[in-house]
């Protein structure tokens, strides 16, 4: 056992008042596709899913993607300073590495970093339609880093011809001006934007008035859907942004120290869908260049990256009947990077080919409530490291006597590969590390819900950094660790007040790493409360603590 934290960390109370719709209507039948890779019910998901609208987002008044995750139960973030500064995620205690970000559907895992921790805080919350999460190991789908959960960030797309023009400031410069498109033909649609972001910024270090830490950001997306046939379309999409900020390495009157990072991800995607049969088959491709340069000690210093994946896959689901349906799949997975510094450059890629199966069967009545199994099983097989075979099996109850009354659990495995970056600087061959846990949940409608986690890692990668060459080695740790904690979810509409209130609160019972010490950054107990009232017909205020 291990002391309590006592440690609390209170976001500022935002008090908002946003143009928005009356209260929106709870779906009862909502599809996700980061659980499935094809589109997939929510109420045939044994897994834990969570999604925010861009209706969330405006009501909320969030800034940026740390903001709307720290807001999410099992989620906590930790940023180093102002807009654009690179963040740190943890999902029910494991680090951002563990969570594998997809955008639209393409893996934007970032392989140059040390971490693989893709740079979600640069992405504009502008261009976002929805937000998958999913908490718990989805290596069984998506294979390598979905340990910790899978978040699929899906960009606005053509619903009707739509036209609009974004403009905000704020303080310390802040600037933001940005535009959507769509447009919908007889044949297909189109949608487009972009959005402009800059702000002079904070600094990331104390005091945080010393000097500002520029950060300017430009993005732009764009979707295009075209029928090929009866039950015959095409897809293209493309997600491009570049950032550049100014840091503090040292001291925070450091005037020396910036960055830049480019991203473009692109997808091609070819689907079919004739009665119970659906197949997509997709190639997609991220690029990503990061410069970092400032001055130290010893004089001027440089770090470059560049990282690219590019991923070829089909899968194809049937549905035998209304109650079970078989998903297979396949893909081919090319990852390369190379890093320049001031003292070496070094270069590294590595290649696996994956399959995987999915089979859900629902029954309307098993011992007094619905039941809903899924069972998920992959095997891939790498060009550098140990071949890993990974599983996820689930199952939902839906009380027959009290409707909304719910209980679900699943059992799963998990690995996560090492970084190009770690494979690179490493002085003997490193194998991936490997997660099991499992989960259970119980709940009634959004009244109340509760969750229970339990995850050991094995085979941790961690580092030494030698105190007079300061190069680092990369190394597989032997022990063992485990993470594990509770959830707790509830919201409450009052009638036809207008007022809802809801709540979520995350309780660690084991969080500590390989040696016994806590992990830093993580927060024993972490809890949101939001307080929204809706009058009129497009009125809203809320207020978050």
């Amino acid at each position: 056992m291990h002391k309590s934290n006592n440690k609390i960390k209170l976001s500022l109370v935002a008090l908002t008042i946003l143009s928005s719709s009356a209260v929106a209507e709870q779906l009862e039948d909502i599809t996700v596709t980061a659980t499935n890779k094809l589109s997939q019910s929510t109420k045939s998901s044994t897994s834990s899913v969570t999604i925010i609208t861009a209706e969330d987002i405006e009501e909320r008044g969030y800034e940026s993607m740390t903001e709307v995750l720290s807001h999410t139960a099992g989620f906590v973030t930790a940023t180093n300073g102002g807009a654009g500064q690179p963040s740190s995620i943890f999902v029910r205690g494991l680090s951002s590495e563990n969570l594998l970000v997809l955008l639209d559907g393409v893996p934007i895992t970032d392989y140059t970093q040390p971490g693989t921790a893709a740079s979600i805080e640069k992405i504009p919350l502008s261009s976002i339609e929805s937000i998958e999460l999913i908490k718990g190991s989805q290596s069984g789908i998506w294979g390598n880093g979905a340990t910790a959960g899978t978040i699929n960030i899906i960009t606005k797309g053509a619903k009707e011809d739509h036209a609009g023009i974004r403009l905000k400031a704020g303080s310390h410069s802040t600037h933001e001006v940005g535009m959507d498109i769509s447009k919908v033909f007889d044949e297909g649609s189109l949608a487009f934007g972009g959005n402009i972001l800059r702000t002079d910024g904070i600094s990331a270090m104390s005091p945080a008035d010393s000097e500002s830490d520029l950060y300017h950001n430009s993005s732009l997306y764009l979707k295009a859907s075209l029928k090929l046939g009866e039950h015959t379309r095409a897809d293209y999409l493309l997600n491009k942004y570049t950032a550049e900020f100014d840091f503090d390495s040292g001291t925070a009157a450091d005037a020396t120290s910036d960055g830049e990072t480019k991203q473009l991800s692109h997808g091609l995607g070819l689907h079919y869908k004739k009665d119970a049969l659906k197949i997509e088959a997709k190639v997609s491709h991220t690029k990503i260049d990061r410069k970092l340069k400032g001055t130290g000690a010893w004089g001027p210093w440089k770090y470059d990256t560049k990282g690219s994946t590019t991923n070829y896959s089909i899968t194809g689901n049937y549905d035998f009947s209304p109650h079970q349906s078989l998903t297979v799949g396949a893909e081919h997975i090319k990852n390369s990077a190379t890093t320049i510094d001031a003292f070496s450059t070094s270069s590294s890629k590595f290649q696996n080919d994956a399959i995987f199966s999915s089979y859900t069967h629902t029954i309307d009545s098993l011992l007094g409530a619905k039941t809903t199994i899924n069972a998920v099983v992959r095997y891939d097989k790498f060009d550098k490291f140990d071949n890993k075979a990974t599983y996820r099996l689930g199952i939902k109850r839906e009380c027959d006597a009290i409707e909304g009354l719910y209980t679900s659990s699943n059992i799963y495995t998990g690995y996560k590969a090492p970084s190009l970056f770690q494979f690179s600087n490493a002085s003997a061959t490193l194998i991936p590390e490997s997660i099991q846990g499992f989960e259970v949940s119980a709940g009634y409608k959004e009244y109340i819900g509760v969750t229970y986690f339990n995850n050991k890692i094995k085979d941790k990668i961690d580092s030494v950094t030698d105190p007079v060459t300061w190069t680092t080695n990369y190394y597989n740790n032997g022990d063992s660790a485990k993470v594990s904690g509770v959830e707790l979810s509830s919201k409450y509409i009052f009638g036809d007040s207008g007022f809802i209130a809801s709540a979520n609160f995350t309780h660690m019972i084991d969080y500590q790493d390989n040696a016994g010490k806590d992990l830093q950054r993580v927060p024993q107990n972490s809890a949101n409360l939001f307080l929204d009232y809706y009058f009129g017909e497009s009125s809203h205020i809320g207020l978050s603590a």
